[in-house]
């Protein structure tokens, strides 16, 4: 198959090309009206397909409560966003309530099912610190052991792929960090009131990200630069956005932006078990969420509990509203999750003998077509 389009995102440029598919790989890259093609999107944008490494849930349900069914509706809304490859992220639960969870991501990975592909299994929690004041159930927060690392890979096959951490409740040689590097995990730093050199020892021992910036996490300061200190300055690290305009307002987005540059941002939603409901009061799990008419969803108190947002959404505010260059904007979406991750060399580019993984997008942000290792994506949720 051969489809074509007058803006395909090649090379970190919009330019006319044509892509040819063979099996579920992108077997070449043709100049625009070389060949005969199969379907002509003409002047649509063609991106790599959207990767959302931080996103918790919808429906009522998240990560750390799944179901089978629920698993693949959500896979298949996913999908009709344009997301290609995805990490579910659990968050801070009873410890059996995350197993069974992850025991059911693993029964329906190898069982097959439709939609956007699991890359692997994000930990935003339990790994939380022990002053965090955020949304997350401080009541089922724990601090990490290999132990627990052992059981979450055994009930997740061996699926757990990147795994925040409050690095301060860690030991001095922050030895939990190093068993997961020794595992191919990536680490992350977030829920914390970590100081700068603590992340600086955190990174020493193999953390490379930190979890949706700004929130979440000790702030900058003149004298102790703090989590969000070290997030700006360490340039080898990647630093997670929630890029909706309600997380994070637009200067320190843009500030962000500006000192990570088009390789090392990622941008995510934190969607959570509220997407997808109306707006207005709901009880999920025994607590009481507000889902606002701006996106996001609160608690009683007024503080934020994650978005109700889609990633090609928070693509679309980064570039009209922020003023993100298309180079941070969508490399933050597509190779940069890809590249943090370190599977880079098969998702996230337009590329001969990358996966078929592409998304057509309207003008006004709106699917045109996913295609999931070369398969169009038909099903709704």
């Amino acid at each position: 198959m051969i489809i074509q389009s007058k803006r395909v995102w090649f090379d970190e440029k919009f330019l006319p090309k044509q892509i040819e598919i063979e099996g579920n790989k992108i077997k070449e890259i043709y100049p625009y009206g070389l060949k005969k093609v199969d379907i002509d999107y003409g002047n649509e944008r063609i991106l790599p397909g959207l990767i959302e490494i931080h996103c918790h849930g919808c429906l009522r349900h998240d990560a750390s409560h799944a179901t089978p069914d629920w698993i693949r509706d959500w896979m298949k809304l996913l999908a009709s966003e344009g997301v290609t490859s995805v990490t579910p992220a659990i968050s801070t639960a009873p410890e059996e309530d995350i197993l069974r969870s992850l025991s059911y991501f693993d029964e329906v990975i190898t069982s097959g099912y439709e939609g956007t592909r699991i890359i692997g299994i994000y930990s935003e929690g339990p790994f939380i610190s022990s002053d965090d004041k955020s949304a997350q159930d401080i009541r089922y927060r724990v601090t990490p052991t290999k132990e627990i690392l052992e059981r979450y890979q055994k009930a997740s096959g061996n699926r757990m792929k990147y795994i925040m951490v409050a690095p301060e409740e860690l030991d001095e040689n922050m030895s939990f960090i190093k068993e997961c590097v020794s595992q191919g995990i990536r680490v992350s730093i977030g829920h914390t009131t970590a100081t700068f050199d603590i992340c600086a020892k955190a990174r020493e021992a193999g953390a490379t990200s930190f979890t949706h910036t700004y929130n979440g996490m000790k702030a900058l300061n003149q004298r102790e630069p703090g989590t969000v200190g070290a997030a700006m300055y360490f340039e080898d690290m990647y630093a997670e956005l929630i890029g909706d305009g309600i997380h994070v307002k637009k200067e320190p987005a843009v500030v962000l932006a500006r000192l990570k540059g088009k390789d090392r941002l990622i941008s995510v939603t934190d969607a959570n078990r509220a997407k997808g409901l109306p707006i207005g009061k709901v009880e999920l799990f025994g607590r009481i969420l507000n889902i606002c008419e701006d996106g996001v969803a609160r608690l009683e108190s007024g503080g934020l509990a994650g978005s109700t947002n889609s990633i090609k959404n928070t693509l679309r505010n980064e570039i009209e509203n922020f003023g993100f260059s298309l180079e941070t904007a969508i490399n933050s979406v597509t190779c940069n999750p890809a590249r943090m991750l370190g599977i880079d060399n098969s998702i996230g580019y337009i590329k001969n003998g990358y996966m078929a993984d592409i998304v057509v997008l309207s003008d006004s942000y709106e699917v045109i077509q996913t295609y999931i290792g070369g398969i169009p994506f038909k099903g709704t949720c």
